[in-house]
């Protein structure tokens, strides 16, 4: 960090949300003098956070990024969030002032080795599992980066590794970011509203491991063919999982056995189907992880163990509550369309369907397709209701609805609903036209739900 010289320097941080937060107080507990830049209104935010802030000597502006981003200043740090091609980072360009993401800074700041974990879904899920296996196997580790908390408040003096779930928004602004072990665990169609081409966002997963050299690993999934094929450009060691076929290097299942082959070594784990959660999505986020924790020098009973009883993560197929009958999913993790689709298939028919939010603008023909015949009503809300309504209606579905709210739509499942459905709340969409965040979208569906149980049964 000393290369940097931030200390009474002026730092720019574009974004006043956890990231952008985190980066503050770490700046500031560098002598840096910062200023943290926001687009939206100071009314949107919490006056205590605020006041925080301010109160380490950290200046802040809102309703949008003026000239005092640029002025006199040496780093601007960004927040995931923020687009590269900003106007006001554009000026940044041409004064040639140096412009990273909250990862790099993170990076720069840490000393010990990194997991960085990526793709397009099952990233806190297999971040998660690596974690707990970690942690089972006596070494100190904590997950973090989009999960727990922005991998710049890490401190890691106690640690042996990081676990960080990484998007493709936070490697677009990376410089120097280097994991020990990298993993991508799919691509597939996302955040085209920002990335623009499936070509475009595959490149900038790659930049997961563009820094990695031969003492370090890439694990990756074999059956994906956009992940196949841009890990061939890796220079790091190559550690491919599978659930489709036999590996003769790597880890894969073989006749329903999870099986290890790695470093001459053949290792039979478990049976496949002893993995508690479930779903061929997370058969493969199991592989994953496997592999993950058993490179960073995890113990096979600490990985089957841990195997046998992980539950996965809150928001991404979480069972609620059944009420009258009806059993309540939660996947407020489902920002796509792809997610959507894996939801769909970890549950079985008679299915009330809400989706919708921000729109990624992604294609919905497997949404669509697997949507048939198994889910018997769609409540839509928020800005893609429209386009979503018009796409469904066009492939013949007829039981769709609008609403306004969270509210009105667990209502209206609740009141088209039959003893035996499942009530799956998995947007396919972003959460930020009507929520801070996936976490509080998920928070307020399960809230909804549970004041259903107060209401007396029908």
């Amino acid at each position: 960090m000393e290369a940097l010289n931030l200390k009474g320097k002026k730092v720019s941080v574009l974004g006043f949300g956890r990231s952008g937060l985190a980066s503050s107080k770490r700046l500031a507990s560098l002598g840096a003098d910062i200023l943290v830049s926001e687009e939206r209104p100071k009314e949107n935010f919490d006056q205590g956070l605020i006041s925080e802030i301010e109160g380490l000597g950290v200046k802040t502006e809102f309703n949008g990024h003026t000239d005092k981003v640029l002025d006199k200043t040496s780093l601007i740090v960004l927040s995931p969030g923020v687009h590269l091609d900003i106007p006001i980072l554009e000026k940044a360009k041409l004064k040639g002032i140096k412009v990273i993401s909250e990862i790099e800074l993170a990076f720069l700041l840490l000393t010990k080795p990194i997991i960085a974990v990526t793709g397009t879904n099952g990233k806190t899920t297999t971040a998660t599992l690596i974690n707990e296996i970690l942690n089972a196997s006596g070494k100190r580790s904590v997950a973090a980066g989009n999960i727990g908390f922005p991998l710049s408040f890490v401190n890691d003096r106690d640690l042996d590794f990081i676990v960080a779930e990484i998007s493709s928004y936070q490697l677009e602004a990376i410089e120097k970011f280097k994991p020990r072990i990298s993993l991508i665990l799919n691509i597939t169609e996302d955040h085209l509203e920002r990335h623009r081409t499936m070509r475009e966002y595959s490149l900038l997963k790659a930049r997961v491991f563009s820094n990695q050299g031969k003492g370090d690993y890439v694990v990756y999934n074999a059956d994906d063919r956009f992940v196949s094929e841009i890990v061939a450009s890796a220079k790091a060691k190559l550690v491919p999982f599978s659930r489709k076929k036999i590996l003769d290097e790597g880890i894969s299942v073989d006749s329903g056995r999870i099986i290890i082959r790695l470093k001459g070594r053949t290792i039979e784990l478990m049976d496949a189907e002893d993995i508690f959660i479930k779903g061929e999505h997370n058969t493969e986020n199991a592989l994953a992880g496997a592999a993950a924790a058993y490179l960073a020098g995890a113990n096979e009973a600490s990985i089957t163990k841990t195997l046998r009883k992980f539950k996965g993560v809150e928001h991404r197929i979480e069972f609620v509550t059944s009420i009258s009958g009806v059993s309540f999913y939660n996947d407020s993790k489902g920002t796509n369309p792809d997610s959507t689709v894996v939801a769909l298939k970890a549950l079985k028919n008679n299915i009330i369907l809400i989706a919708g939010g921000r729109d990624k603008m992604g294609d919905l023909s497997q949404l669509i397709s697997e949507a048939k015949g198994r889910v018997k009503a769609l409540i839509l809300i928020g800005e893609a209701a429209e386009r979503f309504n018009d796409a469904f209606s066009r492939s013949g579905f007829s039981n769709i609805f609008t609403e306004t709210s969270m509210e009105g739509a667990v209502k209206k499942a609740m009141s088209f609903s039959k003893p035996g459905d499942q009530v799956l709340f998995s947007p396919a969409c972003a959460s930020f036209d009507m929520f801070k965040d996936y976490e509080e979208r998920g928070k307020v569906f399960k809230d909804l739900v549970l004041s259903l149980k107060k209401v007396p049964a029908r």
